[in-house]
């Protein structure tokens, strides 16, 4: 393997590309057979800060990448092809590191099926977003892969080097959204999946035999948590624990209620109340020019 160092990158010319991108090219190369020098393949990103937010377009395609990490901030990178890399996991720190993304390339990549719920999160939070390509990992065979992303992703053209339509963004927030805006029990199993880390097949599989999300009954977060509190909820607490998860709008409300089931607390009608309130005024303040 080769470190992605200062050296290297400072060896690597850059270039204008076809878009009139300023690029480096950081392409991985087969190694010889029989292997007579350490692979030139680079395993991991880093010391990127050193090309002082100068490019627009980075190639770190046919590499030994296994996480999309470790970038400093690029407020002008706009273009990121890594394609054929064993990668399988996208770190929550790249929206933020990359905030003008427009063009991810992730083709034949290592994410698992069941990193679909936290993946669609993650990538929800490139604002600029516009292009994207799983195509060839084991994510894309998901359930529901082509529809969490386009609906979490809404500034997206293209998926898969295919255009998205009109019809593919409603049919995606059919899944997913209630006609009042409120999250389907779909959406709200993807969103617990998401905040959990668990595998999603189990929460979302269309097949009618499959476990459903039930709070308060294994295998679910909230059983586990209310074991540790030393005892199984009622029916009435499950009934609030499960309306608390039905009317939660984003990652963070899933975490702040699987903390609270964590030390012992079960929501209250008055934390049902407030939480209502706040996603209404949340909705409103939104709908506001």
């Amino acid at each position: 393997m080769v470190r992605l160092d200062a050296d290297l990158i400072a060896r690597t010319p850059s270039f204008l590309n076809p878009l009139k991108e300023r690029q480096l090219d950081l392409r991985g190369t087969p190694p010889p057979l029989p292997r007579a020098s350490p692979s030139p393949l680079i395993p991991a990103i880093e010391n990127l800060g050193v090309t002082r937010d100068q490019l627009d377009a980075l190639d770190l395609t046919d590499n030994a990448l296994t996480a999309l990490a470790n970038f400093p901030l690029l407020r002008r990178l706009r273009t990121l092809v890594c394609s054929n890399n064993p990668i399988r996991t996208l770190s929550p720190s790249v929206p933020t590191a990359l905030p003008n993304l427009d063009t991810l390339v992730l083709t034949n990549s290592a994410f698992p099926r069941d990193a679909l719920p936290l993946l669609g999160d993650t990538l929800a939070k490139c604002r600029k977003l516009q292009h994207l390509s799983l195509k060839g990992a084991p994510v894309a065979q998901a359930d529901h892969y082509r529809d969490w992303i386009i609906f979490r992703c809404t500034r997206l053209r293209s998926l898969d080097f295919e255009r998205v339509h009109l019809k593919d963004r409603e049919r995606a927030t059919a899944l997913f959204q209630n006609p009042d805006g409120t999250p389907t029990a779909l959406h709200t199993s993807f969103l617990a999946a998401a905040a959990s880390g668990t595998a999603a097949p189990s929460l979302v599989s269309s097949s009618s035999s499959a476990k459903t999300f039930e709070p308060g009954l294994e295998p679910a977060e909230a059983a586990a948590a209310a074991g540790k509190a030393g005892r199984l909820l009622t029916k009435d607490e499950k009934d609030r624990v499960r309306k608390a998860i039905e009317g939660a709008e984003s990652v963070e409300e899933i975490r702040r209620l699987q903390r609270m089931l964590a030390q012992g607390f079960v929501p209250t009608e008055k934390d049902l109340r407030d939480l209502e309130r706040q996603n209404a005024s949340g909705r409103t303040n939104g709908a506001a020019p």
